[in-house]
C-alpha cells in the first residue's frame, strides 16, 4: 500500500475507473479518489486509454482487488 503506479485506463463506470497496472492486474479508482475536487462522471477527468499515475490504497487479496487513488 502507498506504491505509485502507472497505468492505463481500460474502462469508465458511473462510479469510477478501472487501471491496468500490469499485465492482468486492474484496479478500481472510486468516482471521489478521481481528483481533488469532487467530479460528476469520471469522463470529466479521463477517457479510456488514457495514462495515468495512481497510489495503491488497498489490498484486498481474499476478492482478489486492488484499490487506487489518483489523489
Amino acid at each position: 500500500m502507498g506504491q505509485k503506479l502507472h497505468g492505463r485506463v481500460t474502462e469508465l463506470i458511473p462510479f469510477g475507473v478501472f487501471v491496468q497496472v500490469a499485465d492482468g492486474i486492474e484496479g478500481l479508482v472510486h468516482l471521489r479518489e478521481l481528483a481533488s475536487a469532487p467530479v460528476e462522471s469520471p469522463s470529466d477527468v479521463v477517457q479510456a486509454g488514457d495514462e495515468v499515475t495512481v497510489v495503491v490504497t488497498e489490498i484486498d487479496r481474499e476478492r482478489r482487488r486492488l484499490v487506487l487513488s489518483r489523489r
